[in-house]
C-alpha cells in the first residue's frame, strides 16, 4: 500500500530497527543476512542483475512466512520497484547505478531502492493515480501494483528512492531453519569441489569459483523446485566476474535422477519451443548420482503466477502459450523411453481401474462413480479407431506445478523423470484439470470454457493428432481422480476442490462411441 506520509524512521521503527546497525554488509550471501539483524547494501545496473539474488536471499530469510505472502507483499513489489528504477529512473542507461539498502530484523525488512534519475513529483502522480487519470507511458501500472500489496510503500529523495517495508505474518522468523546443518551433498565446500572437478564449464580456460553459497529449499516460503547454488566465477580473459545461479534437484533414487537428466537433456537439445522452454541440465554428478543440476532459476509455478496475475486475459494468453508448447513436445519425436502400443493401453486401463476402485471407497455416491465409469470407457473405446494418437513424447505428469515462470520472465517446463512415449491426452488432461480447479475457485465455468478453448485451439493448430474437447473430458476426469487419490495419501492439497472439479467435468458425460464392425 502506498502511503506517502510515512518516513524512513517510522518504517524502521515498525520492524524494531530505530537505528541502522553500523556499516552495511556488501555481500548479500553473507550468513549474517540469513538469520541475524543485518544491514546490507548492494548495487547493480539493472533489475535482471539485482533481482535473482535478492529473491533467493529474501526467500531464505523469510522461509517461515507463507510463500504467497512473500511473493505478493515482498518479491513482486521489489521486482516492480527495481524495474521502474532502471526504466524510468535511470532511463535504461547502463552507466547509471541502482542502489539497494536492506535492513533486516526478526520483525521484517525495510528495503530502500535508489536510482540516479532526476526524480518526479510523487504527490501529483499519486493524486492522478487515485483519480484514475492516465499518466506516464504505461498509465500508472507501477503504482497500481505497489498499492495492491499489503506492505507499506513510501518515497523520499524527490522520488528517486522508494521505501518498501515488509512485515510477514509470522514475525519471529524461525532462525532454526537457517541454522540446521546441511547434508554433505548440499554443503558449499563439497559442492564447489565437485563442480570444479566434474563440470567442464566450471574448470576450463582457467575458470575459478571464487565463492559459493547454497540456499536450501525449505520452510513455508520454499518453492519445491530444489536448492539454489549461487556461484561467483572469477573473471577470465579480461571479462568481469560473473554470478551464476543453479537449481539442484535431489531425487529419492538414482533411477529417477537419471531419467530426469536424460529426458531434460534431449528435450533441451531439441529446442522444441521458444514459448515454453526447457531449462538446460548442467550436470548429473558422479559422486552423487541422485542430484541433477540445472542452469535455471524459477520463481513462481503457474498456479502462483495466475494467483497474482490472474486476469482472464492473462490466463487465456498463457493457456495459448502452453498449448502451443505442449503440441511442439508431442510432435518432437524425441527419443524418450518408449512404450509399446499394448503397454500404453494396459497402462491407461490400470489407471482407470485404480481410479474407479478408489472412487468407490469415497463417500461421493454411486452417481459420480457411474458417470466416471461412462467417461473412462471412452478412452478405451477410442483406442481401436485411432491407435497412433496414443503414441507421442509426453511430459507424463503435467500440471501447473511443472510449469514455472523464471526470473528472466520466460516460462519453462520442469520435472522430467516421468517423460515417456504414451498417450498425449494425459498431458492435455493434466493442464486442463488444473485450469478447471483454478477457474472454478477464482472465476466461473465460463472463464474455464474460454481458456480451455484457447488452449485446445492453439494445441490443435500444431498437433499431429488434434484433440476434440469431448474426447479430452475423460482424461481430465482420470487426472482429477489420480490427484485426489494422491492428495488424500499425502494430506496435501484440497480434496473438496478436486471433487468439485470432478463433478463439474462429469456433469455432461461424453457418449461412448460404438465400436466399428469387422471389414
Amino acid at each position: 500500500m502506498i502511503s506517502l506520509g510515512r518516513t524512513r524512521a517510522e518504517l524502521l521503527a515498525e520492524i524494531d530497527a530505530p537505528n541502522l546497525p553500523g556499516d552495511p554488509l556488501s555481500d548479500l550471501t553473507d550468513l549474517h543476512a540469513a538469520s541475524e539483524d543485518a544491514y546490507v547494501r548492494v548495487c547493480g545496473r539493472a533489475r535482471d542483475e539485482l533481482f535473482p539474488l535478492l529473491k533467493i536471499a529474501l526467500s531464505e530469510r523469510f522461509a517461515a512466512a507463507p510463500r504467497l505472502q512473500v511473493i505478493r507483499d515482498l518479491l513482486l513489489p521489489l521486482r516492480n520497484i527495481l524495474g521502474n528504477a532502471y526504466k524510468h529512473g535511470n532511463g535504461c542507461d547502463p552507466a547509471k547505478v541502482i542502489s539497494v539498502e536492506i535492513v533486516l530484523t526478526a520483525k521484517g525488512a525495510l528495503i530502500a531502492v535508489t536510482d540516479e534519475g532526476s526524480g518526479f513529483d510523487v504527490a501529483l502522480t499519486f493524486r492522478r493515480f487515485q483519480g484514475q487519470e492516465s499518466y506516464f507511458a504505461n498509465h500508472g501500472v507501477g503504482f497500481r501494483n505497489l498499492h495492491r500489496a499489503i506492505s507499506m510503500v513510501s518515497y523520499e529523495n524527490g522520488g528517486r528512492t522508494v521505501l518498501l517495508c515488509f512485515r510477514p505474518t509470522i514475525q519471529n522468523h524461525d532462525r532454526a531453519l537457517n541454522s540446521q546443518a546441511l547434508p554433505k551433498v548440499l554443503g558449499a565446500e563439497w559442492s564447489q569441489k565437485r563442480l570444479s572437478a566434474e563440470v567442464p564449464e566450471f574448470g576450463k580456460d582457467g575458470a575459478k569459483i571464487e565463492s559459493y553459497r547454497v540456499y536450501p529449499a525449505r520452510g513455508r516460503a520454499g518453492d519445491d523446485c530444489g536448492n539454489r547454488y549461487v556461484l561467483r566465477l572469477a573473471g577470465r580473459n579480461g571479462r568481469p566476474a560473473e554470478t551464476r545461479i543453479l537449481t539442484g534437484r535431489l531425487h529419492p533414487t538414482e533411477a529417477a535422477a537419471a531419467s530426469d537428466f536424460e529426458a531434460a537433456t534431449k528435450l533441451h537439445d531439441a529446442r522444441i519451443s521458444i514459448k515454453l522452454r526447457i531449462p538446460r541440465p548442467v550436470a548429473l554428478l558422479a559422486v552423487e548420482p541422485r542430484l541433477v543440476l540445472y542452469d535455471f532459476d524459477p520463481w513462481m509455478n503457474l498456479c502462483e503466477f495466475f494467483t497474482h496475475h490472474g486476469r482472464i486475459k492473462t490466463l487465456r494468453r498463457i493457456a495459448k502459450l502452453v498449448g502451443l508448447g505442449i503440441a511442439k513436445l508431442h510432435c518432437s519425436q524425441v527419443g524418450l523411453r518408449g512404450a509399446e502400443l499394448d503397454f500404453v493401453g494396459e497402462e491407461l486401463q490400470t489407471m482407470v481401474v485404480r481410479s474407479e476402485n478408489y472412487l468407490q471407497t469415497r463417500p461421493c455416491g454411486p452417481d459420480l462413480v457411474n458417470r466416471f465409469h461412462v467417461a473412462a470407457q471412452r478412452i478405451d473405446s477410442l483406442a481401436p479407431f485411432d491407435r497412433q494418437r496414443i503414441l507421442a513424447p509426453i511430459h507424463g505428469a503435467l500440471g501447473w506445478d511443472c510449469i514455472h515462470y523464471g526470473v528472466d520472465g520466460r516460462f519453462y517446463l520442469y520435472r522430467f523423470e516421468t517423460c515417456r512415449w504414451s498417450d498425449p491426452g494425459l498431458d492435455l488432461g493434466g493442464f486442463a484439470a488444473d485450469l478447471l480447479c483454478f477457474t472454478l475457485a477464482t472465476y466461473n465455468e465460463e472463464a474455464y470454457r474460454i481458456c480451455l478453448d484457447a488452449f485446445l485451439r492453439e494445441y490443435n493448430s500444431e498437433a499431429a493428432h488434434p484433440m476434440d474437447k469431448k474426447d479430452l473430458l475423460p482424461y481430465i476426469a482420470l487426472v482429477l481422480v489420480e490427484r485426489l487419490r494422491r492428495t488424500e495419501a499425502s494430506a496435501k492439497g484440497d480434496p473438496g476442490q478436486l471433487l468439485a472439479a470432478l463433478d463439474a467435468v462429469l456433469a455432461v458425460s461424453p457418449s461412448v462411441p460404438e465400436r466399428a464392425g469387422p471389414h
